[in-house]
């Protein structure tokens, strides 16, 4: 019995990394998977999934999974754990996204960061004094290059932390790492801007940071990764530099949780730096994460960076502008709310 074009097209993209039901709940809440059956219907499944995964909407015709021309050039950093096969769904998702949000703010050429200390005083002088996840947030937007979450895939779907895509006239930055902490994620983007202030994506079309945990992020020295350590570097130096290391750099090795806590907020403005990211220099510098992370609980100030993210898209970005086709799959990937009615 021949199989069905829909059923060769899922196992395709299965090999591809999304199963059946993972494609299904990217598709509008409209489309019933009994129109696939029918050749119109099934030339409408392969339009939607095109848009929605950057994918050859002629090859998904044929049942073939193939990348568009302009969603090539990958290229997968801290991936020991995760191979970039394994990555594709999330990756093709997080092209498509940044594609139609770049084209819902119509050509308005970046304002890339070139050195780390020239855009940390940009920020610091809009943001009181203080290099913060918000004032990172808040700048990139101003400099147009948009910062988008993506922390809502499909279950099952394997994603990246982090993500520069390069798309026609400007790179997107995709944050998909799902913490409360805004320090965690101010380093996932201090990380990601690196890239691009290094020049990084004129070598590569877009980046797929797959992993910044404990023991890649901050470690620079370790990694044999060259645009990983200038990364690195740039992020380190957005965030307080070499003051921020002097700063923790006297913190005694036995202290408790609570008073890595106290010493954080109590550095933080001289350092121009969230206490947050302090703990995460004490952290790396020490090796004690535990006591870290228990000491990173003591800081209110610290929680609600998705929601940050997510305040600042809505602020920034119309969703009247983003194609009706697409706007279903921007709202469900980042969590933003249907705007209300006038």
């Amino acid at each position: 019995m021949t199989s069905s074009p829909a059923k060769t097209l899922y196992d395709n993209l299965k090999a591809f990394g999304l199963t059946r039901a993972q494609v299904r709940k990217l598709l509008p809440q409209w489309w019933s998977p009994e129109a696939e059956t029918s050749p119109d219907g099934y030339a409408e499944l392969c339009g939607l999934i095109s848009r929605r995964l950057s994918l050859d909407f002629g090859q998904l015709l044929n049942g073939d999974v193939v990348r568009k021309s302009n969603a090539t050039g990958l290229a997968y950093k801290h991936s020991a754990a995760a191979t970039p096969q394994s990555l594709q769904g999330a990756t093709s998702i997080a092209i498509s996204l940044a594609e139609a949000v770049n084209a819902a703010m119509g050509y308005r050429p970046a304002d890339l960061p070139v050195k780390a200390a020239q855009f940390a005083r940009r920020i610091r002088v809009a943001n009181n004094d203080i290099v913060s996840l918000e004032g990172l947030i808040r700048i990139c937007w101003e400099s147009g290059i948009p910062v988008v979450p993506m922390p809502n895939l499909p279950v099952g779907v394997r994603k990246m932390d982090g993500a520069v895509i390069s798309t026609a006239h400007r790179p997107v930055i995709i944050i998909s790492k799902k913490r409360t902490s805004r320090a965690w994620l101010a380093f996932i983007l201090a990380h990601e801007l690196g890239h691009i202030g290094c020049g990084h994506l004129l070598k590569s079309g877009s980046i797929i940071d797959v992993s910044l945990q404990e023991q890649t992020t901050f470690e620079a020295e370790s990694s044999n990764d060259k645009q990983e350590r200038e990364a690195d570097r740039y992020a380190l130096e957005l965030l307080g530099g070499q003051a921020a290391d002097d700063a923790v750099s006297g913190w005694s090795s036995w202290i408790s949780p609570v008073e890595i806590a106290v010493k954080a907020r109590e550095a933080h403005r001289a350092v121009h730096v969230e206490s947050g990211h302090l703990i995460l220099r004490y952290a790396f510098q020490s090796k004690r994460w535990s006591e870290c992370m228990t000491a990173m609980n003591f800081l209110s100030e610290d929680a609600n960076a998705e929601a940050l993210m997510l305040s600042a898209l809505a602020d920034n970005l119309d969703l009247d502008l983003i194609a009706d086709d697409l706007k279903d799959l921007v709202m469900q990937v980042t969590g933003m709310p249907e705007p209300a009615a006038a």
